[in-house]
C-alpha cells in the first residue's frame, strides 16, 4: 500500500513551510505511515510543477495553506487553482490536509475524496489501518512518537541537506487558553498547552542530524519562555521555568554538537516583563545555545488600548518595550556570522476590533520610541489579520497602507542600518535566484535578511558577503573574497573606496598576480586584500 505526500508548502503564524524550511506535517504524517508500516514517499510542490512528481499512488496526501502569506523568494505555496487541479490527476484515493483543510471554507469544494480538518496524519493512519476516514486529533503518545519517526523524512526533500531548516514544536495550544487568548489565533482552541518532554524534542532533531541536517528552529509554538511554565492554567503570564528550558537547549548541543543554525521564533513579551528575573536567564540561555541571527517574534500586534482591551491581546506598549530592552541588552552583540545573536521581532495586525485612526498613529508613534532609544528589531512584521477563528470589521485599507509604507521608509531603513551595517560580512549567505541582473541570497534561519548582489553571479551556492548599503528591507552587498580577475565590473564597484572609475581602471588593466599589481593601476594606497583574491 503506497502513499504520497505531496508537499504544497504551509505558511501560518506558528510553523513555516516554505523553502528553505520544512514544516512538521508532512514529517508527522511520514512518521505516521511508518508507523503503520507503509510505504511512504515524499515530494515537494515545486517537484510537481516541473514534471518530476508522479501521482499514480494509491493514497496521496496533499498537505498546504498559506495562513498569513508572504513574500517568497524561491519556492511558493500551491495556490487554490493548483490545489484543485491537483485533484483531478490523483488516480489513487486523494486527501487534502494542512492548514488549507483546517481552515478554509473553499477546502470541501475542491473534489478531494477526504479532507482533513483536525489533524492530517491522525486522520490518515484510521484511513490506511482501520479503514475508516476519521476527524481527530492525534494522541499524545502519537505525537511523541510519530515526531520521532518522521524525522527520516528530511532526507527526501530536494534542498537536502544544506539548504533546507526543520520547524520543530515544542507545545502546542497557548497558556492564555483559559481567557480565550488573543481574539484571532487558533493556539487557545487546542485547550491546555501539551508540551513534548525535552528528551522526545530532542530525539526528533537527533534523527534528522543522524540524517544529515544542520539546521533547526524551535519555532512552532506561541511563547518560548512558557515551556514547561509553573502556574499554567493560573496565570496568563506563567513563571519561566528556567531549569526545563536549559534541559532542552544544553541537551540538543550535547547529542547535536555540529549543528550550524539552531534558532527559534515566537515569545510573548508579557511574560518577560511579568517575570524579568527569570526571563533575562532565559534569553542569556538562548544566547548561550542557539545560533547568531536569532529573532524572538514578539505578537504585540497593537499599541492601541482600545485593540488590546477589545481583542484581548497578550500584553501592553510598555510590557513589549520593556521585552525589547531585555533582549537587545542580552543580545546585541555580534555573533559568529555577521548579525547580533538574539533581537526581538514584532508583529502588527490591521483590521482588528476596535481599530480607528488612532491606532496607527499609536502603533507608529511605538516604532519610533524604540528607534529614539537606540534599541534594535530585528524585523518588523505588518500584516492583514485573518478571518480564521472569527470574523472581523473591514480594515481601515488606506491608514493601514499608510501606516506600512511610512515604517518601511522611516522606522526599517535606519533600524537596519543599526542591526546589519555597511562594513560587516555576513557568513554563508545562501545565493538563491537572478533576476533582472541582481543576485538575491539569504543566510539559513529564522526570518533571514534578503541579500542583494547588484549583478548576475552562480545561485545555489552559500557565499561571505560584505555588506556594502541598505535598501527598503533588504541589504546590499559584495561576495567575499571577490577574484579581482574574472569578477565583473559592478561586483568590483562594491568594494569599498572603488566605484565606478576606479572599476573600469581596475577592468582595464587586469590580470594581476599580487596586491602590488593593483596598487600600481590605482595609483593609491588603497588596501583591499582583506576583500580579494587572484
Amino acid at each position: 500500500m503506497s502513499v504520497l505526500i505531496l508537499d504544497a508548502y504551509v505558511d501560518e503564524p506558528a510553523a513555516l513551510g516554505v523553502p528553505p524550511y520544512i514544516s512538521q506535517y508532512p514529517r508527522y504524517l511520514w512518521g505516521a505511515m511508518r508507523s503503520a508500516g507503509r510505504e511512504v514517499h515524499y515530494a515537494t510542490i515545486d517537484q510537481y510543477r516541473h514534471g518530476k512528481v508522479s501521482l499514480d499512488y494509491e493514497y496521496v496526501v496533499v498537505i498546504g495553506g498559506a495562513i498569513v502569506p508572504g513574500r517568497y523568494m524561491r519556492g511558493l505555496p500551491a495556490s487554490m487553482k493548483e490545489l484543485r487541479e491537483i485533484e483531478l490527476y490523483i488516480k489513487g484515493t486523494s486527501i487534502l490536509g494542512g492548514p488549507v483543510a483546517m481552515f478554509s471554507k473553499e477546502a470541501e469544494a475542491m473534489g478531494y475524496d477526504h479532507v482533513a480538518k483536525l489533524d492530517t496524519e491522525a486522520s490518515v493512519f484510521d484511513l490506511i489501518e482501520k479503514g475508516k476516514f476519521t476527524q481527530r486529533r492525534r494522541t499524545y503518545e502519537e505525537w511523541l512518537e510519530w515526531s520521532v519517526k518522521g524525522a527520516e523524512m528530511v532526507k527526501e526533500h530536494p534542498d537536502f541537506p544544506h539548504y533546507v531548516i526543520a520547524e520543530i514544536e515544542s507545545f502546542r495550544g497557548c497558556p492564555r487558553y483559559f481567557t480565550g487568548g488573543c481574539s484571532f489565533c487558533i493556539e487557545p482552541m487546542y485547550g491546555k498547552p501539551a508540551f513534548r518532554p525535552a528528551e522526545n524534542i530532542i530525539a526528533e532533531i537527533k534523527g534528522m542530524y543522524d540524517a544529515g541536517l544542520r539546521n533547526f528552529r524551535i519555532g512552532a509554538q506561541t511563547d518560548i519562555f512558557s515551556y514547561m511554565a509553573e502556574g499554567i492554567g493560573k496565570y496568563e503570564a506563567p513563571e519561566p521555568n528556567v531549569d526545563a528550558i536549559e534541559e532542552l537547549f544544553k541537551g540538543i548541543w550535547d547529542c547535536c554538537p555540529d549543528i550550524e543554525v539552531l534558532h527559534l521564533d515566537n515569545a510573548n513579551p508579557s511574560t518577560i516583563a511579568r517575570h524579568p528575573e527569570e526571563s533575562e536567564r532565559v534569553a542569556e540561555l538562548l544566547v548561550k545555545y542557539t545560533t547568531p541571527g536569532n529573532t524572538l517574534a514578539f505578537g504585540m500586534e497593537s499599541a492601541d488600548p482600545v485593540v488590546i482591551e477589545e481583542n484581548n491581546l497578550n500584553a501592553t506598549p510598555d510590557e513589549v518595550m520593556l521585552a525589547i530592552e531585555l533582549l537587545n541588552r542580552v543580545g546585541k552583540e555580534g555573533g559568529e556570522n555577521g548579525l547580533p545573536r538574539l533581537l526581538p521581532g514584532l508583529n502588527f495586525l490591521g483590521g482588528l476590533k476596535g481599530e480607528s485612526r488612532r491606532t496607527y498613529r499609536l502603533n507608529y508613534e511605538f516604532l519610533k520610541e524604540v528607534l529614539d532609544r537606540d534599541l534594535m528589531l530585528r524585523r518588523i512584521n505588518i500584516r492583514q489579520v485573518a478571518p480564521i477563528r472569527t470574523e472581523f470589521p473591514r480594515i481601515l485599507y488606506r491608514d493601514f497602507m499608510h501606516f506600512k509604507n511610512r515604517v518601511r521608509r522611516e522606522i526599517d531603513a535606519p533600524m537596519l542600518e543599526r542591526v546589519a551595517p555597511a562594513g560587516i560580512v555576513l557568513r554563508k549567505v545562501y545565493l538563491e535566484l537572478n533576476k533582472g541582473g541582481v543576485t538575491y541570497g539569504r543566510q539559513i534561519g529564522s526570518y533571514p535578511l534578503t541579500v542583494q548582489l547588484p549583478y548576475s553571479t552562480d545561485v545555489e551556492r552559500s557565499v561571505d558577503v560584505l555588506i556594502t548599503g541598505h535598501r527598503e528591507r533588504s541589504i546590499g552587498g559584495v561576495e567575499v573574497p571577490l577574484n579581482i580577475n574574472t569578477a565583473p565590473r559592478r561586483a568590483i564597484e562594491e568594494l569599498p573606496n572603488i566605484g565606478k572609475k576606479r572599476a573600469l581602471r581596475i577592468v582595464t588593466g587586469r590580470p594581476y598576480r599580487s596586491p602590488d599589481d593593483l596598487k600600481s593601476v590605482l595609483d593609491e594606497n588603497l588596501d583591499l586584500a582583506q576583500y580579494i583574491t587572484f
